[in-house]
């Protein structure tokens, strides 16, 4: 598994990565007060909110590919 901290000191390759305006139920903030960085890096599917590299989320192929499904029925 690949080391996240190099992961946000370095950041990915710009062309693979997108950042998503959202909202945090934590901060309680509007939509677009928090940003959610979703990247590609090393062959995984990485999900960084606020864009912090404190707390990220990985996905290999098969937990996106479920993510992809379960998006697709949920949003038609």
């Amino acid at each position: 598994m690949m080391n996240w901290h190099s992961y946000h000191t370095n950041g990915p390759n710009k062309r693979r990565r997108k950042a998503i305006s959202a909202s945090c139920q934590l901060h309680r903030g509007p939509v677009g007060f928090a940003n959610l960085l979703v990247s590609m890096q090393e062959g995984w599917i990485v999900f960084d909110p606020h864009v912090t590299g404190g707390c990220v989320i990985a996905l290999d192929e098969e937990g996106a590919t479920t993510l992809l499904y379960l998006l697709t029925e949920w949003l038609g």
